[in-house]
């Protein structure tokens, strides 16, 4: 369970990972010829931590990622300097997956709980950001819908048609009032035939396009007039329900607007505080680059 901030405390952007044809990890093991060794305060942070910590950073080539890894790794032991000055005991905390953090993850934590302040969003801020960003945060359109699927026996047009006369058959049944879960229990080739045809919960795009543009020119309860040919088979489909996407008001993502800037406002916070340990730190072998300490 590392510390995130370890990840987030630099500023240059992350390359696309190099994978190459067999997908595997970025070759930073190899230690580039011209790459310093790197310390902290006189600690040598060891080349094979820096190859193993190399795996958990994407970069477009060994050298990249070992530089991304050296910056973690000396972040790492600028925390643990400080939480060893403070005299801090380890107490390792679980995640949600009952993971438990080692010692040095917990004194990371630690030291970043007990000495960067938590900065706590105000209404204003909160609302600034809601009235800048309102299409943001709204309820998307969604739908549900029915369908009967009549798959071809066969290949051919013959077979086809055949699908197609049986699903132009069921129309006229359920427009003369026949149920259209018992037609779709009793003749779908759809997995969906025990749920009577019943498709659930859809945004625009999970369906393919001539069904979507089919369904969308019903109203809610009503059924297609004509079968919908997909590479799947015909269709007869049935709109049941449909609401527009709509603003949520302030007042629901109001927790999340609040939750995000405090998080934001925390890594800033965050990156500052690393950024005077490392300016009171001698640090060899690496330029560590976290930003404005402002």
């Amino acid at each position: 369970m590392k510390h995130t901030l370890i990840h987030t405390a630099q500023n240059e952007p992350q390359a696309e990972a190099f994978s190459g044809c067999s997908h595997g990890p970025v070759p930073a093991a190899r230690r580039p010829a011209n790459a310093p060794p790197v310390f902290v305060n006189g600690i040598a942070i060891p080349e094979t931590a820096i190859a193993q910590e190399a795996q958990n950073h994407d970069a477009a080539s060994g050298p990249e990622a070992r530089a991304a890894a050296a910056r973690a790794l000396v972040i790492r032991e600028l925390l643990l300097l400080r939480a060893r000055a403070l005299a801090l005991e380890p107490t390792p905390a679980r995640d949600a997956q009952g993971r438990e953090e080692t010692d040095e993850e917990a004194l990371v934590r630690q030291v970043l709980e007990l000495e960067v302040a938590s900065v706590e969003p105000s209404d204003v801020e909160c609302r600034r950001v809601y009235e800048g960003a309102a299409s943001q945060f709204a309820a998307p359109e969604l739908y549900e819908a029915s369908h009967i699927l009549f798959a071809p026996e066969q290949e051919g047009e013959a077979a086809w048609g055949a699908a197609y006369e049986r699903a132009a058959a069921a129309i006229r049944a359920i427009d003369a009032g026949e149920p259209f879960a018992e037609w779709a229990r009793a003749c779908s080739a759809c997995p969906t035939a025990e749920q009577g045809g019943a498709l659930g919960q859809l945004q625009r795009g999970d369906l393919a396009d001539d069904l979507e543009r089919a369904l969308m020119s019903l109203e809610p309860g009503q059924f297609g007039p004509n079968p919908i040919r997909t590479r799947h088979g015909w269709h007869v489909i049935r709109l049941d329900q449909h609401s527009a996407a709509k603003a949520l008001p302030f007042e629901i993502v109001e927790a999340f607007i609040k939750r995000s800037l405090r998080t934001r406002a925390w890594a800033a916070s965050s990156a500052r505080y690393v950024a005077a340990l490392a300016a009171s730190a001698q640090i060899e072998g690496l330029s560590l680059s976290l930003g404005s300490k402002a």
